[in-house]
């Protein structure tokens, strides 16, 4: 099991969380978006459900983005589709118009940050806890419906230093308007998340649902052409041949060696 669901609340106004648990470092394939996309699907479907919060029990990580080991073993004339599932899935997670809550436990790095800046509400735990965009690190371009969202959520002038993958604390991440707020430790951290559902659970979902609708609009009718230029990206013999020196580095523990 990839994903731990639990419910909280009772008749209309039901949160669903989603407790990520892929692995040790809570890392991301194909298979695992595919599931934590149905999970949006089936929870948009579902008039039981008002919410949705991402969280993870993992001391560590919130989730460290692409699972080297697995793209390893993708042979060429795959890597886009293995890679390029979470250019999709943040498409699906743009389009699910109910409240999302993103608890940012631990490190949020590549896809990490990718689920944290596509939900509504994003509080993050003081301390260890990172996020970063970490994805030109390994060679990969950070795909331009990530980079729209950026734009929209952050102050402008850091946003060409999120997109080259600058790291972040919780207090800095706040300072940029990258997180919402900081909790000095869990307890803290999910009562900022039962308090952010509270008071949407005195708004009509009707409203805020269209609301988000619009909200993330401009960024959805761009996407055709942000699915192009990355398969683009994902088939440039470069930027494959970077990348794969890359999970070959995080794999031996040393400095990739890069092509340009």
């Amino acid at each position: 099991m990839n994903f731990k669901l639990s419910d909280h609340g009772s008749g209309k106004k039901v949160a669903r969380f989603v407790d990520i648990c892929t692995n040790e470092q809570n890392s991301l394939t194909r298979a695992s978006l595919l599931e934590l996309t149905k999970i949006l699907h089936d929870t948009q479907a579902d008039e039981k459900y008002a919410a949705l919060v991402f969280t993870s029990g993992n001391p560590k990580f919130f989730s460290n983005g692409l699972d080297a080991s697995n793209v390893a073993s993708v042979p060429d004339d795959k890597l886009a589709e293995e890679v390029g599932e979470i250019v999709l899935f943040f498409n699906h997670l743009l389009r699910f118009d109910k409240p999302v809550v993103a608890e940012v436990t631990g490190y949020a790095m590549g896809g990490g940050a990718v689920i944290t800046v596509g939900s509504d509400y994003k509080y993050m735990l003081e301390g260890k806890a990172r996020i970063s965009f970490s994805e030109v690190l390994v060679g990969l371009p950070l795909p331009g419906n990530f980079i729209d969202k950026i734009a929209r959520t952050v102050y402008p002038p850091f946003v060409n230093a999120i997109c080259a993958a600058e790291n972040y604390k919780a207090g800095e991440a706040k300072a940029i308007g990258l997180i919402d707020e900081t909790a000095p430790d869990l307890e803290a951290l999910r009562k900022l998340t039962l308090k952010k559902l509270d008071y949407l659970n005195r708004i009509p979902l009707s409203a805020l649902q269209r609301t988000k609708q619009a909200i993330n609009a401009p960024i959805l009718e761009r996407s055709e052409t942000t699915l192009k230029h990355i398969y683009e990206s994902f088939t440039t013999p470069v930027i494959v041949k970077n990348f794969r020196e890359a999970m070959s580095a995080l794999a031996e523990k040393r400095r990739p060696q890069y092509l340009d």
